[in-house]
C-alpha cells in the first residue's frame, strides 16, 4: 500500500515544481518585456517629438528666409523703377547717345549692393545699349535670347522674374527682375532689368542654416528652381513638376505656405520641408532638413536609454534565474519523463499511420489498376477515335495514380530513396506527351513549338515520368505568365555529351538537355540571381508560391543532373535542365523499322 502513496507524492511534487517553473518563466518574460516595452514607448515618444520639433523649426526658418528674399526682390524692383524714371520720355537715339553716362549711373547704383549682379536697358531688338557692366565692341550686348526680355516682348508681364542664367560679364549664376517699356502706341519698346546674384542668397543661407544637411531652394511658382543651397555647379538647376514634387502639388491647392515630409526630387533624401510664397511675387522659398540629421541625437539618446533598460532587465532576469535553479532539477526530470512518454506515443502513432497508409495505398492501387486495365481493354477494342482518346487519358491518369500509391507505399515502408534511384523515363515520349497537353494549358494567346531532336538522344534517363511531366508543366506555366501579351513557348529536348566537367557541376557522360524558352519580359540581374530560391517569386500575392522553379531544380539535381536559367530584360528567358542517361544511345528510326520487320 505504500508504493501508490509514494508515487502519488512524487507526482504531486513534479506538478508543483512544473507549476513553479512556469510561473518563474512568466516572470522572466515579464522582466524582459516590461523594460523593453518602456524602452520602445520612450523611443517612440522621443521619435515623434523630435520630428514635430523639426517640422516647427523648419516653419520658423522658412519665415525668416522669406523675409530676407522679399526685401532683396523689393530692392531690385525699386532699382528697376528708378531706372524707368531715369529714362522716362527718352527715345533710343537719346539713350544710345547717353549710354556711357547711363552706364556710369547704373554702376553707381550697383555699388554697395551685393545682391545686385547687373543692371541693363535693352531695346526692342534685344540690344542692351546701357549696362552696369562692359558692353560689346558694337556698343551693345545682345540679350534677345534671355527670358526676361523674350517674355516681356510677348506680353506685358509686369514685374517678371526670369529663370536662372549665367551672366555675360559676371560669368556667375543669377536671375533677372524686368519691366517692359511700352512705345507711344502701346507696342513693345524694350526692357529694363536688374540682375539678382544667386551667390548673395547662397552666402546668407550658408550662414543661417540650422542642422547639418539643411537645404534651401528658391523657385518660381511654375517649379523653375532659381537658387539652391548647397549649390552644385555641375548639376543644372531642375524644374519641379506637380507629379514629382509635394510643393507643386500643394501650390495647385493655392496654399501660401505649408510643410510635409517626403523624398526630395533633387537629392533623393527623405526630408522635413516647409515652404512659403514670397509676398506678391511668383516665388516660393523652401527650407528642409534631412530626417537622418534630425534623428541623429535621437539615436544617441536611444543607445543610452537602451543601455539603462538592458541593465535593469539583466538584473531582474538574474534574480529570476537564481530562483529557477532551485526548481530546475525537478522540472527537468518531469520534462524527461513526459518526453519519454510522448516519444513512445509518437512511435505508436507512426506505426498506426504507416499501417493506415499501406492499407489505403493497397486499396487505392487496386482501384487504379482496375481503371488502368479497363482503359487498356477499351483502347484495344474501341474503333472510335474519340473513345480511344478518352481511354488514353484514363490510362495516363491511372499511371499517375500508380505513382501516388507507390509514394504512399514508400512512406509506409520507408524506402522512397531506394526507389528514386530506380526510376527511368523516355525523354522523347514524355516531352511529346506533355506538348499535347500544353497546347490546351497555355491558352489562345500563346503559341507552342515542340522540338525533339532524336539523333543521339538517350532512350532512358534517370527520372520519374510524373516528376518530369510536372517539371515541364511548371516551366511552361511560368513561360505563359511571363508573356501577358502572348508569344511563343518552345520546348526543346536534345542530346548533349559532356567530355569535361560542365560549369553546372555535371560530370562526363551522356545527358538529355531539356529547355523551355519564352519570349517574355525577361528578368533583371538582381531577380535572376535569386531565381530558383524556395518561396522567391515576383508574381502578385496569390499568383505564385515561389516553389515551381525550385522544385524543378531539386528534381533535376536529385536525378544527378542540374538546372540553369538564362534571361535578359526584354529578351525572354531560357530554363535548361539536364538528366543523365541510363541506357545506350537511342537507335535511328530506320534501324528500328528494319528490326521490327
Amino acid at each position: 500500500m505504500a508504493m501508490p502513496d509514494m508515487q502519488g507524492q512524487e507526482d504531486t511534487q513534479g506538478a508543483v515544481a512544473a507549476s513553479a517553473l512556469r510561473w518563474l518563466k512568466r516572470a522572466l518574460v515579464a522582466v524582459l518585456v516590461v523594460p523593453a516595452g518602456l524602452f520602445l514607448a520612450a523611443a517612440w515618444f522621443d521619435h515623434a517629438r523630435l520630428l514635430a520639433d523639426a517640422a516647427e523649426d523648419t516653419r520658423r526658418m522658412v519665415a525668416v528666409l522669406r523675409e530676407h528674399v522679399l526685401k532683396a526682390i523689393e530692392t531690385h524692383e525699386l532699382l528697376v523703377q528708378q531706372l524707368e524714371r531715369r529714362i522716362q520720355g527718352m527715345g533710343w537715339e537719346e539713350i544710345r547717345a547717353q549710354a556711357p553716362r547711363l552706364s556710369a549711373e547704373m554702376r553707381a547704383m550697383h555699388a554697395g549692393l551685393p545682391q545686385v549682379s547687373a543692371l541693363g536697358i535693352t531695346d526692342a531688338e534685344g540690344r542692351q545699349w546701357a549696362a552696369s557692366g562692359p558692353v560689346g565692341p558694337a556698343g551693345y550686348n545682345y540679350v534677345g535670347h534671355r527670358e526676361y526680355w523674350a517674355a516681356q516682348r510677348e506680353a506685358d508681364q509686369g514685374t517678371f522674374i526670369s529663370r536662372a542664367f549665367v551672366g555675360i560679364n559676371s560669368h556667375r549664376l543669377g536671375f533677372a527682375v524686368s519691366h517692359r517699356r511700352n512705345a507711344a502706341d502701346g507696342g513693345f519698346d524694350g526692357t529694363v532689368h536688374v540682375g539678382v546674384a544667386v551667390g548673395y542668397f547662397s552666402d546668407f543661407w550658408a550662414a543661417a542654416q540650422g542642422k547639418d544637411g539643411a537645404a534651401v531652394a528658391l523657385m518660381r511658382a511654375d517649379g523653375e528652381v532659381l537658387a539652391r543651397f548647397p549649390a552644385d555647379e555641375a548639376v543644372q538647376l531642375p524644374r519641379l513638376t506637380r507629379a514629382g514634387s509635394g510643393i507643386m502639388r500643394q501650390l495647385v491647392d493655392n496654399a501660401d505656405e505649408g510643410g510635409f515630409r517626403g523624398i526630395s526630387p533633387i537629392d533623393g533624401r527623405e526630408r522635413i520641408l516647409a515652404f512659403a510664397k514670397v509676398g506678391r511675387f511668383p516665388l516660393i522659398i523652401a527650407y528642409s532638413v534631412p530626417v537622418a540629421a534630425v534623428l541623429g541625437p535621437w539615436t544617441q539618446h536611444l543607445l543610452v536609454v537602451g543601455a539603462i533598460c538592458a541593465l535593469v532587465a539583466a538584473t531582474l532576469a538574474g534574480v529570476v534565474l537564481l530562483a529557477m535553479r532551485q526548481t530546475r532539477r525537478l522540472a527537468a526530470e518531469q520534462a524527461r519523463r513526459e518526453m519519454a512518454e510522448a516519444s513512445a506515443r509518437q512511435v505508436q502513432r507512426m506505426e498506426v499511420l504507416g499501417q493506415l497508409a499501406a492499407g489505403v495505398a493497397h486499396d487505392f492501387a487496386n482501384i487504379v489498376q482496375a481503371a488502368g486495365t479497363a482503359a487498356s481493354l477499351i483502347e484495344s477494342r474501341a474503333q472510335d477515335e474519340n473513345v480511344l482518346s478518352l481511354a488514353r487519358v484514363i490510362g495516363k491518369a491511372s499511371a499517375r495514380g500508380q505513382v501516388l500509391t507507390r509514394r504512399m507505399l514508400d512512406f509506409a515502408r520507408n524506402d522512397a530513396s531506394a526507389r528514386a534511384g530506380e526510376a527511368t523515363a523516355d525523354p522523347a515520349e514524355v516531352v511529346g506527351g506533355v506538348c499535347d497537353l500544353l497546347s490546351r494549358v497555355l491558352g489562345h494567346g500563346c503559341r507552342l513549338r515542340c522540338e525533339i531532336e532524336r539523333d543521339g538522344l538517350p532512350a532512358l534517363v534517370r527520372s520519374e515520368r510524373a516528376e518530369l511531366e510536372a517539371a515541364l508543366m511548371n516551366l511552361a506555366a511560368n513561360a505563359r505568365d511571363a508573356m501577358p501579351k502572348g508569344g511563343e513557348v518552345t520546348v526543346r529536348v536534345v542530346a548533349e555529351r559532356m567530355t569535361l566537367r560542365h560549369p553546372a557541376g555535371l560530370g562526363p557522360g551522356l545527358y538529355a538537355r531539356v529547355s523551355v524558352i519564352d519570349e517574355g519580359e525577361g528578368m533583371p540581374p538582381e531577380v535572376l540571381a535569386r531565381a530558383g530560391e524556395p518561396f522567391f517569386t515576383t508574381k502578385p500575392r496569390g499568383k505564385g508560391t515561389g516553389l515551381g522553379l525550385s522544385g524543378v531544380r531539386g528534381f533535376a539535381e536529385a536525378a544527378g543532373g542540374a538546372l540553369r536559367v538564362r534571361s535578359e530584360p526584354g529578351r525572354g528567358t531560357t530554363v535548361t535542365f539536364w538528366l543523365p542517361a541510363v541506357t545506350m544511345v537511342r537507335p535511328e528510326p530506320q534501324v528500328r523499322a528494319a528490326a521490327g520487320g
